[in-house]
């Protein structure tokens, strides 16, 4: 018998864990380093190990809930990221731990589309649906601005290995509660996975995030760069004709003959582009230029989780009455104001300047998502919801990727301060070319509203 109350809080927690996978490892950053050594690069590696395989499993992972069951891929993805998290605990060198951050970051695209299922099959009326996804996401933004936090008082107290360390009572408390109380989704016929398109997809991926880092120690001129930028084109042309040639896609193509569906994905993904690249270059400053600890830099950190969270809900409801123009085209100015506050950051600059333009960034990116998403769901073919959703994921955590690459090997290719700067000014530009898309071209068939997750 399925218990309601059990599965939220289970699906909370268990989206938590995702979370505290790339919030609360961002101000583990010059721990690591300092207790590992390497470069730049090397920590950009971290982050986009466990973000990499987020984003490229998501899709294949949703459908292997459909054919097995959404309870057992979730205990499958518990069970891999107790043991990535206990690898990356006691990893003895930095390439151990970013091979654990792979292990973490499968299990991570297994919990995060099991949660959701399990969480909708729990709640089969719309209203207690409805309602629940509103507590789940609320939830899911506190747990976002505390993953730094927490982050920061753990590493502070025991060292930055405690930040893994604490993911196994997790694991271990989701466990029981699903146990006790978390009934089985119902099994589809299995139509098989679209593994061609899974390797081909991740080999593009993974050549391109290779080809961006590399190029800030090596630049873009040598075979080590050059050569992994081939391959990830190549790859990315088999990935196209695999989806468009293939009896079972897990990504059809067909979603992308609307050019409003277009826009929206490309913004989500420039919106965590910026996010999340402007994330890890100013954990960096905060820590190795300003001197910050890792718990005041989690604290400085949570200005964008909670202005995110505070303007999502009025997102949703100017969207059900206006449409996502306004509510996407000003989110994008008011994240590219917060970029232009932060170009005046210097050595020595007040800390709350650095807060005001994190504020400002979230407040853009709450505007802009929960629109963003509505979007997609009003473009897509009611038969294709799920995977159009599964898509605007997707896309938008390998903007996170691709900034984290492009903005690391910015900082990474001459002084820290310098490439904040340089990074700053290429994230505003996203928000800005976000804003304008928003503004000329989103006019989704329906306005339902959604509420979104990051």
């Amino acid at each position: 018998m399925a218990r309601p109350r059990l599965t939220l809080l289970a699906s909370v927690t268990t989206f938590t864990l995702v979370v505290i996978g790339t919030t609360g490892v961002n101000v583990a950053l010059p721990a690591i380093r300092a207790d590992l050594g390497g470069g730049t690069s090397a920590l950009q590696w971290v982050i986009n190990a466990y973000a990499l395989m987020l984003a490229s499993l998501l899709l294949s992972m949703g459908a292997l809930c459909d054919q097995r069951g959404a309870r057992r891929v979730l205990r499958a993805g518990l069970a891999l990221f107790a043991a990535g998290a206990t690898a990356s605990a006691l990893a003895p060198m930095l390439g151990v731990l970013i091979a654990a951050q792979f292990v973490l970051g499968t299990a991570a695209a297994a919990l995060l589309p099991a949660s959701l299922a399990l969480l909708s099959h729990a709640h089969p009326d719309d209203t207690h649906r409805a309602h629940a996804i509103t507590l789940f996401a609320s939830a899911s933004a506190v747990s976002i601005g505390l993953g730094p936090v927490v982050g920061g008082l753990l590493i502070e107290a025991f060292g930055w290995r405690a930040v893994f360390v604490a993911d196994v009572p997790l694991v271990a408390f989701v466990a029981l509660l699903v146990a006790r109380g978390v009934e089985e989704t119902p099994r589809r016929p299995a139509t098989g996975l679209d593994l061609p398109g899974q390797v081909s997809g991740v080999i593009a991926l993974a050549a391109a995030t290779f080809a961006i880092i590399h190029s800030g120690t090596a630049g873009w001129a040598g075979v080590g760069t050059l050569g992994p930028l081939a391959l990830a084109v190549l790859a990315g042309a088999l990935f196209v004709q695999v989806e468009r040639r293939g009896a079972a896609p897990m990504l059809p193509l067909s979603l992308f003959s609307s050019r409003t569906f277009d826009v929206a994905a490309i913004a989500g993904l420039l919106v965590n582009f910026a996010v999340y690249g402007l994330f890890f270059v100013l954990s960096l400053y905060l820590q190795e230029v300003r001197l910050l600890t890792p718990l005041e830099t989690g604290l400085a950190f949570l200005a964008q989780p909670l202005t995110a969270a505070a303007v999502t809900l009025p997102a949703g409801r100017l969207t059900a009455r206006a449409g996502p123009r306004i509510p996407v085209a000003a989110g994008g100015l008011i994240g590219a104001a917060g970029c232009a506050l932060l170009l005046t950051v210097g050595a020595g600059s007040p800390l709350t300047v650095v807060v005001l333009a994190l504020a400002l960034i979230g407040v853009g990116g709450g505007l802009t998502i929960p629109p963003l998403t509505t979007t997609v769901i009003g473009e897509a073919p009611r038969d294709q919801v799920g995977v159009a959703t599964a898509t605007f994921t997707t896309s938008r955590q390998a903007g996170g990727i691709l900034g984290v690459a492009i903005l690391g090997a910015m900082v990474n290719s001459g002084a820290l301060l310098d490439g904040l700067h340089a990074a700053v000014l290429v994230a505003g530009g996203a928000l800005l070319v976000t804003a304008a898309g928003g503004a000329l071209l989103l006019a989704p068939r329906t306005h339902r509203v959604v509420v979104a997750l990051p």
